[in-house]
């Protein structure tokens, strides 16, 4: 490992230069990426450790470096700071899950209540009124009460389809003396 003085640094761009200790060296360009680990930024008059290596275009940069006296800080967590860790990542995905399966659980009860099929007795299909299903629908030409088949088709054409002529006297009844009597 060698060992210099930086001499110069620019802190708003993150680099700077070593002067070697041994002599007839050229100053040792040095990035801030390589002192990520440690405690402090570097200082110009800081005494600096390194390893150099020499680029393809011939210039001396240090590849791996520190600065002598100050601290490096941890990358290894140890096992107490870990399993905190793991708890507090634990309990903070619990309230969530809870959170999902509350919903999840509501969600199904209202997907029953809307899917259950009601229980009729008596009683209620007793109280129903049935009346058969007749589709109708307006066809031309049929206008006057012997193109009807029922008193509801004429009912329905008075009420839905224009031009007809069922209703003489104008009662609101069709067809009074063939089909609605």
């Amino acid at each position: 490992m060698e060992k210099g003085k930086l001499v110069r640094w620019n802190d708003e761009k993150g680099f700077g230069f070593i002067k070697p200790d041994s002599t007839g060296n050229k100053d040792i360009f040095i990035h801030i990426s390589i002192l990520k680990h440690m405690t402090r930024k570097p200082l110009v008059g800081d005494q600096i450790n390194y390893f150099s290596e020499t680029q393809s275009d011939g210039k001396i940069k240090a590849i791996k470096a520190n600065i002598e006296g100050v601290a490096v800080t941890s990358t290894r967590k140890s096992n107490n700071n870990r399993r905190h860790d793991n708890n507090r990542s634990t309990s903070g995905m619990l309230i969530p899950l809870l959170v999902i399966l509350a919903l999840g659980i509501f969600g199904f009860q209202k997907y029953k209540d809307m899917t259950a099929t009601p229980v009729l007795t008596n009683q209620d299909i007793e109280q129903m009124q049935f009346k058969p299903v007749q589709n109708f629908r307006c066809e031309a030409g049929k206008t006057h009460c012997s193109h009807m088949r029922s008193c509801a088709e004429a009912t329905f054409y008075n009420n839905n389809c224009p031009g007809t002529k069922m209703d003489g006297d104008r009662d609101g009844i069709p067809c009074e003396s063939q089909w609605c009597n």
